[in-house]
């Protein structure tokens, strides 16, 4: 989880300026990179991811949750088809998820999942310009995934969408140095705090802070439930579930952004006049273009744009504005 900073350092500064009108490297290590090889590999994940990945030919890419019987998340993926396989990442925190999912309900289906996390390093270019510098570097796929030749090396390259401007993810062998040390040449690296501020503008939750395994997918909000959740295709663990969440119409909390004038706490208490504890702060930064930020998730009744809250600081009471995320539009 990320801490608040209390000023903008220079450092930081410069990072986002890179993430917003630029491009930058971030280095992301609560991502992990599994493989589902094997002939079944598209049919079963179908029957196991909450989005329809029918789609998901070679080139193509899928966002999609694991979730428990209960409807809980278990684990946010996103997947890219290359070649023989299915590459896709998930938190690190997760994997165990993951792999164990395939472990139990692969039985006699051609599917072998595997934890490749120690064999590729990701260097993930994003911003605006990541599109056209990369492509000056090595060859771009054409749609959203594929093997490209770098330095020697046969690298994977995936479109991804990290900090709310696009760019890509590239997976490098650790073996391949001279690859590895020429994309860290030609692109500056950001620190963790301006990929912080950058994700949580874009309004993209961080799994173990904005979320966890007792949420349900629908309370990060309508963005990410669109993406990554499809109530048209076939039976999937945990549908029931969120079937009659849809059907309701709505969880009991959702997933928020803040804007104040003054810096909102981690695990800070959102209040409102009608309830003391209408919820609780899950990230935070201070965001050059926005100010004060923070993510929240609160009671449904004072989840919608303009409400006014309050964060019960350390420092004493502020006065929050509820955001529909993302703040970045």
């Amino acid at each position: 989880m990320f801490e608040l900073d209390t000023q903008v350092s220079d450092e930081t500064l410069k990072g986002y300026e890179l993430l917003r009108d630029d491009s930058g490297l971030l280095n992301l290590p609560h991502l992990a990179l599994l493989s589902l090889a094997g002939d079944d590999r598209k049919g079963w994940l179908q029957g196991q991811a909450t989005n329809d990945v029918r789609k998901l030919e070679n080139g193509a890419s899928s966002v999609f949750c694991l979730t428990a019987i209960t409807g809980h998340l278990m684990s946010v993926c996103e997947s890219w088809a290359v070649s023989d396989r299915i590459l896709i990442t998930c938190p690190d925190q997760t994997k165990l998820n993951v792999l164990k999912r395939v472990e139990q309900m692969v039985i006699m289906e051609d599917v072998v999942g595997e934890d490749v996390s120690d064999v590729y390093r990701l260097l993930s270019i994003q911003g605006p310009t990541a599109t056209a510098r990369l492509s000056k570097m090595l060859a771009l796929p054409n749609l959203d995934s594929g093997e490209s030749e770098f330095k020697g090396a046969s690298v994977f390259v995936l479109r991804s969408n990290r900090t709310g401007l696009g760019g890509w993810d590239v997976w490098v062998a650790v073996s391949e140095t001279a690859a590895i040390e020429a994309l860290s040449r030609e692109f500056k690296a950001v620190s963790h705090e301006a990929y912080n501020i950058a994700r949580l503008e874009a309004g993209i939750p961080l799994f173990g802070s904005d979320m966890g395994e007792r949420t349900f997918p629908p309370e990060i909000g309508r963005a990410f439930e669109e993406r990554h959740v499809s109530y048209n295709k076939g039976c999937y663990m945990g549908q029931e579930v969120l079937m009659r969440i849809h059907s309701r119409g709505h969880t009991n909390r959702t997933w928020v952004g803040l804007l104040a004038d003054a810096p909102m706490d981690l695990g800070a208490t959102v209040s409102q006049d009608r309830r003391s504890d209408a919820g609780i702060v899950t990230s935070s930064a201070l965001s050059p273009d926005f100010g004060h930020i923070a993510a929240a998730m609160i009671r449904n009744e004072f989840a919608f744009e303009g409400e006014t809250v309050q964060v019960l600081t350390e420092r004493g009471t502020v006065d929050a504005e509820v955001k529909i995320m993302p703040f970045l539009r």
